[in-house]
């Protein structure tokens, strides 16, 4: 038996389903396939399925992991790949199947493409001087519920506004992680800036070399 990490873009109106659905989603899909993968044990046996780090409603990503568990170790990995894109439904593209070189845990940065097609360009250089800040105070809410206040600052690596375009290198992987819908609320909030629809695809997931995550 031996693990394998799937890549795939979730896009288009498939970026509207949540990540619970996703997991189910995905289990079917796999099931569908045929491809001899490895049932939990115990009495409510499931396919493996663990994901790299879940992706908010909303958001496309075109750099997304998954790893399961193939029973057989010869199964060729291009016979894997091939059996998942005939039955993979529009705006689920599997791209690539390969055995992993670092543990999930190693993740460190997830990078975004923040579309600002509706900001002027006064609003616009707000942001930059808005993440150019010493520091930016805000509250997040954590998984049970509670609210804290923290300084987004030191989980903003690095940016840029190139067009339209506004790239956030933000920490992840771990419970520390700096959500885009977060920096932009804070952004909307803080400079007394009307809210304007942007739209977020995650594009890569790095490792805390900052290189990327494979």
């Amino acid at each position: 038996m031996k693990t394998v990490r799937i890549y795939y873009k979730k896009i288009g109106r498939m970026k509207f389903m949540s990540h619970l659905d996703m997991n189910r989603f995905m289990s079917r899909i796999i099931a569908k396939s045929k491809i001899p993968v490895w049932y939990t044990e115990g009495f409510n046996q499931r396919i493996y399925v663990n994901f790299a780090v879940p992706i908010s409603l909303g958001f496309e990503g075109l750099y997304e992991i998954l790893e399961i568990r193939l029973i057989d170790d010869k199964y060729p990995l291009s016979n894997c790949l091939e059996a998942l894109k005939l039955v993979a439904p529009p705006d689920i593209e599997f791209y690539d199947i390969k055995e992993p070189v670092l543990p999930m845990k190693e993740i460190g940065f997830a990078e975004f493409e923040l579309s600002l097609e509706k900001f002027n360009a006064e609003e616009k250089q707000a942001i930059i001087e808005f993440l150019n800040r010493d520091s930016i105070i805000c509250e997040k809410k954590g998984k049970k519920g509670k609210v804290k206040e923290i300084d987004i600052i030191p989980k903003i690596k690095s940016f840029s506004l190139v067009d339209d375009i506004l790239t956030l290198r933000l920490v992840a992987g771990t419970e520390d992680n700096l959500n885009p819908t977060l920096v932009m609320t804070a952004f909307f909030e803080q400079t007394n800036t009307e809210p304007r629809f942007y739209s977020v695809t995650r594009t890569l997931l790095l490792d805390k070399e900052e290189k990327k995550f494979i």
